[in-house]
């Protein structure tokens, strides 16, 4: 007997054509738990578009789109990117050290400075590493996604990392 058929359009974006939230958690326990065998670290870098709330809708999945693909050209083959919802894309990055994942952050914030939608889209970033930040995929999400309403806080095109305690 066969299960349910699950389409590719089920677990992806629309928009940008990645993986959505629900394959982003199933990505993150399984790295998770493979990091704890291995004891090597994992990095969760969240990034919010700017004053995506106030784009036209138009503008919206253009800059979703345009933010996709400079994460993809941008980060390593190795690292997993996801859309979790508009305006909010996720990257997991394997292996990464808290300052592996500022200087990926910083250079996927730099692409997009030079990209063609530089004047409209800016990006802000938190992040949050397993094990210093969380042991927990869900804390370290929300650290990540804290440590990123921090960055917001302080203007656009920020990066802020996780502190001890911001997964509540």
């Amino acid at each position: 007997m066969r299960g349910p058929e699950v389409s590719v359009d089920s677990i992806t974006d629309s928009v940008t054509g990645l993986p959505d939230g629900r394959v982003f958690t199933v990505f993150l326990e399984r790295k998770i738990a493979l990091a704890r065998r291995t004891l090597k670290p994992i990095s969760v870098v969240y990034f919010e578009i700017d004053e995506f709330e106030s784009f036209a809708p138009y503008v919206r999945e253009h800059a979703m789109r345009a933010t996709s693909r400079v994460m993809t050209n941008t980060f390593r083959e190795s690292d997993t990117i996801c859309g979790l919802r508009d305006g909010v894309l996720v990257a997991l990055l394997d292996d990464t050290s808290e300052a592996g994942a500022v200087w990926a952050a910083d250079r996927v914030r730099k692409a997009n400075a030079e990209s063609p939608s530089r004047d409209v889209v800016t990006l802000s970033a938190g992040i949050a590493c397993y094990p210093s930040h969380a042991m927990e995929a869900h804390d370290l999400v929300s650290a990540a996604q804290s440590a990123c309403n921090q960055a917001r806080a302080h203007g656009p095109s920020r990066i802020e990392v996780a502190t001890e305690g911001d997964d509540t």
